[in-house]
């Protein structure tokens, strides 16, 4: 009997609790490269990043069967990448930095981690929906606002004019807009898709 290969957000839970690969493959290719992003800017190393975005991972993939719906895996990954994120932060301290100093810098990193979350969970909806964007729109969004490259060398790299490489960067935030219609962070996607618009200008 053949297994059905198309996953959903929907189906990934269940069949990520049968312990189906293809269903981790699916949430490790849409979330590895976030909650690497995520780690990146809080710890600032890439190599510790990449390390607890793998541990990350793994230890998804041991408590599979508690999956229950797409948003609590996403969830997971977040809240697991942010504790190991403060323990790498907290192990590079000195064991004189105590009590209420200590308090006060694990709050302080603490909501600045969530404030990281709320970011990458953006760009982690802005990246979907940028991926089912018509090929060159996609091609010069993902230059433009993902490798942060210039109008003029991302006309170079495509052999486009530079207005070319200005028309399809708005036409990119457009299509984005009406993609995340919806969504229950819309507000601040708007906000960052508002900020996209202004490197645009």
């Amino acid at each position: 009997m053949n297994t059905p290969t198309l996953i959903t957000d929907d189906t990934c839970a269940g069949r990520l609790r049968d312990g189906d690969e293809t269903a981790f493959r699916y949430v490790m290719d849409r979330y590895f490269p976030i909650i690497t992003m995520f780690a990146l800017r809080i710890v600032h190393n890439r190599s510790a990043a990449e390390d607890i975005a793998e541990d990350t991972f793994i230890k998804l993939w041991q408590t599979r069967e508690k999956s229950q719906t797409f948003q609590s895996i996403k969830a997971f990954l977040f809240i697991t990448a942010k504790n190991a994120c403060l323990n790498a932060l907290r192990s590079e301290r000195s064991m004189a930095r105590r009590n209420t100093g200590f308090v006060a810098a694990s709050a302080e990193e603490e909501e600045t981690i969530d404030r990281e979350i709320i970011r990458s969970e953006v760009w982690a909806e802005i990246h979907r929906a940028a991926a089912e964007l018509p090929e060159k729109t996609g091609r010069v969004f993902r230059l433009a606002y993902v490798e942060g490259l210039p109008n003029r060398e991302i006309a170079r790299q495509l052999n486009i004019s530079v207005n070319t490489v200005k028309t399809q960067k708005a036409r990119a935030i457009e299509l984005l807009r009406e993609k995340l219609q919806g969504k229950d962070i819309l507000p601040a996607i708007l906000t960052l898709l508002g900020l996209l618009e202004k490197l645009n200008s």
